[in-house]
C-alpha cells in the first residue's frame, strides 16, 4: 500500500483549522487502499508523524520514520496546510528534490495565488473580471466603502470593511497583525458565491456552487467559525449564472494549471461574477464548503480522496 502523509500545522494563524482538516481526511480516506499517517509541520522543516499519541521526528533526507521498528517512507502528500508554508508553495521546493507529488499547485501559481494582489492582477490580465485594488501606502487616496486587508492571509483574517476616513487607522493594524502588505480593494455589493473545481481523468470537474449568506457585513473570520453565516448548497440562483461562474472556475483552473481541489469566491455584482479570491487548499474539517459541495453531488469523501491521490500519477 502507499503511505500518505496527511499534512498539516504550519506557521499561520490558520494552524488549528488545518488541523481540523487534516483530521477530517484521516478519517475517510481508505485504509484499505493507504496508510495515512498525519504528519504536522512544526517549524524550518521540521515535521512530526502523530501516531497513538507520540509525536515521531520525520527525517527530512527521505521523509521516512520508524513506528515500532518499521520504516515508512512517504509514497504521496495530501496538502492540508492552510497558509504558510504549505498553501503559499514554499514546501514545493522540499517535496520537488524529494520526487514525491503532492496534492496542491505548483510553486508558482501558489504563491501568486497566495498573494491577493499578485493574484487579481494575474486574472485581470487574462481578461478576468476582479475588484479594483491597489497596495496601501502613506500618501494614497482612497475610495469608500472599501475592504482593507493583508496579500497574504487565509480565512478572511485581518480583513475589515471601512465605510470612513476614521475606519482606516484601526483596519490597517487590524490587517498588520496578518501580513506586512495591505492592499485596498474596492468594494462590491452583491450576493457572495464560491465554487470548487478539480482534475480526475484529465477533466476538471465542478462541484455545486455555494451562495455564502454573511450575518456580518461580509464574510468575515467570525461569520466563518463562529456561526454567523449561512452556506446553502447548491446555490438558488438561475441555472445561467450557475453555468457561467462553473465555466469561469474551470477556466482559471486551467489557464493557471492548477492541480487538486481549488475553491474560487465571487461577487455577482450588477449580475456579473467577479473574483474575490482563490484558495489552493481550501478548508476540508467537517465544517468547511468543500465537503457540503461533496455531500451535494453524492460523492462519498473517501472515494474523492482517493481520485486525488490517483491522479497524481498523471501529472
Amino acid at each position: 500500500m502507499e503511505n500518505i502523509a496527511i499534512l498539516c500545522g504550519g506557521n499561520s494563524d490558520e494552524k488549528i483549522i488545518s488541523i481540523d482538516s487534516a483530521q477530517n481526511i484521516y478519517e475517510n480516506i481508505d485504509k484499505n487502499k493507504y496508510n495515512a499517517f498525519k504528519i504536522i509541520h512544526r517549524d524550518n522543516l521540521i515535521f512530526e508523524v502523530l501516531h497513538n499519541k507520540k509525536k515521531i521526528q520525520v527525517k527530512n533526507n527521505d521523509f521516512s520514520f520508524l513506528i515500532d521498528n518499521n520504516k515508512y517512507r512517504i509514497d504521496k502528500v495530501f496538502m492540508m496546510i492552510h497558509g504558510d508554508p504549505g498553501e503559499n508553495g514554499n514546501l514545493c521546493d522540499f517535496f520537488d528534490d524529494l520526487n514525491i507529488p503532492y496534492t496542491n499547485s505548483n510553486k508558482e501559481i501558489s504563491n501568486i495565488t497566495f498573494d491577493k494582489y499578485l493574484c487579481n492582477t494575474l486574472l485581470k490580465k487574462k481578461g478576468f473580471d476582479v475588484p479594483s485594488s491597489f497596495i496601501y501606502s502613506d500618501d494614497c487616496k482612497i475610495n469608500f466603502p472599501c475592504i482593507i486587508k493583508p496579500t497574504s492571509s487565509g480565512s478572511s483574517l485581518g480583513i475589515s470593511k471601512v465605510n470612513h476616513t476614521n475606519e482606516v487607522s484601526s483596519a490597517l493594524e487590524k490587517a498588520k497583525k496578518s501580513g506586512n502588505k495591505i492592499m485596498i480593494e474596492e468594494f462590491l455589493e452583491g450576493r457572495e458565491f464560491t465554487c470548487a473545481v478539480f482534475r480526475s481523468k484529465k477533466k476538471i470537474i465542478s462541484l455545486p456552487i455555494t451562495e455564502i449568506i454573511s450575518f456580518n457585513d461580509f464574510f468575515d473570520y467570525d461569520a466563518k467559525y463562529n456561526n454567523k453565516s449561512l452556506e446553502v448548497t447548491p446555490a438558488k440562483i438561475p441555472k445561467s449564472i450557475a453555468k457561467n461562474i462553473k465555466s469561469l472556475s474551470k477556466e482559471i483552473y486551467a489557464k493557471l494549471s492548477m492541480r487538486g481541489i481549488v475553491r474560487i469566491d465571487y461577487i455577482l455584482h450588477n449580475k456579473k461574477p467577479f473574483i474575490i479570491e482563490i484558495n489552493t487548499v481550501p478548508g476540508f474539517s467537517k465544517k468547511s464548503i468543500v465537503p457540503q459541495m461533496l455531500k451535494s453531488e453524492n460523492i462519498k469523501i473517501s472515494d474523492f480522496i482517493s481520485e486525488q491521490l490517483d491522479e497524481l500519477d498523471s501529472n
